[in-house]
């Protein structure tokens, strides 16, 4: 590892676009990397390790105010992001996890006003009082066919965990709205919709990869209309209905 920081603007300092990683006169990179002012103050410090983000980043303004702060881990973004205005009210904050999957993210105007703010309900589009699975107050009746919340039938939203501090993977509406699943990295794992205690509209499912896996269409009473079913290579493996191209 370097114990004197290099210069950004270092001819033999080569960052690649698509992964963000630094390599110094040909090998992968260890140290800190600063961007200098001409009267000898730096604006920008980065630390790398083996050509990877990792590390502190922080920057400054002219007059030494703190600008951003941050840290990587391995290339990725992790714990809390901050940014700052010129007079030191702060601008943003964002929150991520180990993995570098964003959990919170917070913005202020400079009187100082919340004008953003997005968690993973938001960002999935769970309500505010949407119930967790494992809450006690939730009872199926499988003779009913029906959920009951506090001795009520449930009318909101549901979502689960696999584990109490891994990201919600599934949503459910009671007896009406959205049916979502994710996988453990935010990305879709199906969507569709009830209505009326049955499904209605277009249904779909996703390998991990992003590629369909199912996609099937209901009339508004519930009918299933058509059906498509494909391998992970994207070639259609099971076909119902009509007009499936």
């Amino acid at each position: 590892m370097s114990d004197d920081p290099i210069e950004l603007s270092d001819p033999d300092v080569v960052v690649d676009a698509a992964t963000g990683k630094l390599s110094y006169r040909g090998e992968p990179y260890s140290g800190a990397v600063t961007q200098t002012r001409a009267d000898g103050t730096w604006h920008e410090y980065w630390s790398y390790d083996e050509g990877d983000r990792d590390g502190d980043w922080t920057g400054r303004y002219p007059d030494g105010t703190m600008r951003y702060n941050g840290e990587f881990y391995r290339n990725r973004p992790v714990g809390t992001w901050q940014e700052w205005y010129p007079d030191g009210s702060r601008r943003l904050e964002d929150v991520y996890d180990i993995e570098g999957m964003l959990l919170t993210h917070s913005a202020w105007n400079p009187a100082g006003e919340v004008i953003e703010f997005e968690d993973e309900r938001t960002r999935k589009g769970i309500s505010p009082d949407a119930v967790p699975a494992d809450d006690p107050a939730l009872r199926w009746d499988d003779g009913e066919g029906r959920m009951y919340y506090r001795a009520e039938p449930f009318t909101g939203q549901q979502f689960r965990r696999p584990a109490p501090s891994s990201p919600i993977t599934d949503l459910a509406g009671y007896t009406d709205g959205p049916t979502r699943g994710w996988f453990l990295d935010g990305t879709p794992r199906y969507t569709g919709d009830y209505a009326d205690r049955h499904e209605v509209g277009r249904w779909c499912e996703w390998f991990p990869t992003g590629n369909r896996k199912e996609e099937t269409v209901f009339a508004r009473d519930g009918a299933l209309l058509t059906q498509t079913e494909w391998d992970e290579a994207g070639t259609v493996t099971a076909r119902y209905g009509e007009n499936q191209d």
